[in-house]
């Protein structure tokens, strides 16, 4: 007898289960980001994050690999703004910057852009530092880290060079090193975190530095 096929039989779809794992890693990514600013890299245990994230250490084990993997991933989200997979340098406020033809407006744009990114992102990397002379994977990711900016200030430079922005003087090279400095975790801590400035003082400051070195 031949085999009765419906015509409205579906396979099966992974979209509900690939969205819950999706907010499961980014409830993750959340708690651990908490703890490890509240207690540094070896305050914060696995054990720890998963009790306060509600799930089992093998979950995210399984999910991140290690510690160093986890942090990894949350650090990259600061960068990003979420957990999604499409890098920060193909997101659309990368490419509006790029767009911009008026200079000045694309400095105050990317400086209002790294006063948005840096509040996420210098605690994480204080914690990144901490565990660095004993974690060589964290020790990687934050020397990744740092080439990542790096390349992106390359580029930006790159551009204002074409567009003859930078002043007499002002080499494509030392405007990359500029760039570099001025939008670094490290910088936003000492202004931000150590002596108090408010996040709109510290933007509005980028904005003066970048322009008047560069422009």
């Amino acid at each position: 007898m031949n085999a009765v096929v419906n015509p409205r039989r579906r396979g099966y779809d992974s979209s509900g289960r690939r969205a819950r794992a999706r907010q499961t890693r980014e409830e993750i990514c959340e708690v651990a980001r908490r703890l490890f600013e509240e207690h540094g890299y070896a305050g914060a245990t696995i054990a720890d994050i998963a009790r306060a994230a509600m799930v089992s250490p093998e979950t995210i084990f399984k999910g991140f690999g290690s510690k160093a993997a986890l942090l990894g991933a949350v650090v990259t989200a600061a960068v990003r703004g979420d957990t999604e997979g499409t890098p920060l340098r193909r997101r659309p406020a990368i490419e509006a910057i790029r767009h911009e033809e008026d200079p000045r407006r694309q400095l105050a744009m990317y400086a209002n852009l790294v006063a948005e990114v840096n509040p996420r992102l210098a605690p994480l990397v204080r914690v990144m530092r901490e565990a660095a002379p004993v974690e060589p994977e964290t020790a990687a990711a934050l020397a990744m880290l740092k080439a990542n900016r790096l390349d992106g200030m390359r580029e930006f430079a790159g551009l204002l060079d074409a567009r003859g922005a930078l002043r007499p003087g002002v080499s494509r090279r030392e405007a990359t090193d500029v760039l570099w400095t001025l939008n670094s975790p490290e910088l936003y801590e000492l202004l931000v975190i150590e002596r108090g400035w408010s996040i709109r003082r510290y933007g509005r400051w980028m904005v003066q530095q970048l322009a008047a070195a560069l422009l």
